[in-house]
């Protein structure tokens, strides 16, 4: 491809990601990336997204969207699933790097939630990952860009572990979320900084044949509220996060 191909590539990834109903989701974004491939890849296909409508509500928004999953071999990238960013690792043991994804808020807010709307802000994250041993990944991110003033911070630290499978893998993390005190405003609720959710995930990744290969995460988080005595207690709100994409290899 030449680079008025790579620039047409990278706008259709964004402008797909700006669509995509992840806007409420205000935990939950720690990165699972490969090391970039020996050659630039494409892939093609479709998502099933459901999605929290508020990080606090108990509502759901569903959509059907298209996907699209470009890798370059220098470590560039650009996806629905992940956004768009560079990782600065050719080594599979570690992964590092930036990444940034426009989420457009949500139009109406849910009846069950206790937060305001939020409007459209572009998120920003450095990313960090290590492998420990054979057994486990060990990740951490900071994001910077969310909340209604876009000044909300959250760092967030997890733990993978993957069990193969005779053409894929499944995994299985658990997470958690610290924010500043703008971020935990706006999406807990809490006027302090502190710990402001923590979350599991399980994922699944399986080739299909040489052309296709499918890939799915649920993701489950606590809200974690505090007292007048700033003693953490978990809220009621139990939102979740599924997303289903089926590929195709170009």
């Amino acid at each position: 491809m030449n680079k008025h191909h790579h620039m047409l590539l990278a706008c259709a990834c964004m402008s797909a990601l700006a669509g995509l109903p992840q806007a409420a989701r205000a935990w939950g974004t720690l990165i699972l990336i490969e090391a970039p491939p020996e050659h630039d890849t494409l892939a093609v296909g479709a998502s099933y997204w459901a999605t929290p409508r508020s990080p606090d509500g108990r509502h759901q928004t569903y959509a059907l969207t298209p996907a699209i999953d470009y890798e370059r071999h220098d470590g560039w990238f650009a996806s629905t699933e992940t956004g768009m960013g560079f990782n600065a690792s050719h080594d599979a043991s570690w992964q590092a790097g930036a990444r940034l994804w426009p989420q457009l808020g949500r139009a109406r807010q849910d009846q069950s939630a206790s937060q305001t709307r939020l409007g459209p802000r572009l998120q920003k994250q450095l990313f960090a990952n290590v492998m420990l041993g054979d057994v486990a990944l060990a990740q951490s991110a900071v994001s910077d860009g969310s909340g209604r003033s876009q000044n909300g911070v959250q760092t967030e630290l997890g733990l993978t572990s993957g069990i193969p499978l005779s053409g894929g893998m499944v995994g299985i993390g658990v997470s958690a979320t610290f924010g500043n005190r703008a971020y935990r405003r706006d999406y807990a609720g809490v006027d302090a900084c502190g710990w402001s959710d923590w979350s599991w995930t399980v994922s699944f990744d399986h080739k299909i044949n040489q052309t296709w290969h499918a890939d799915a995460q649920l993701q489950k988080a606590t809200l974690i509220n505090s007292s007048a005595a700033d003693s953490p207690t978990p809220s009621s709100a139990r939102p979740y996060a599924l997303l289903i994409s089926l590929w195709r290899d170009l």
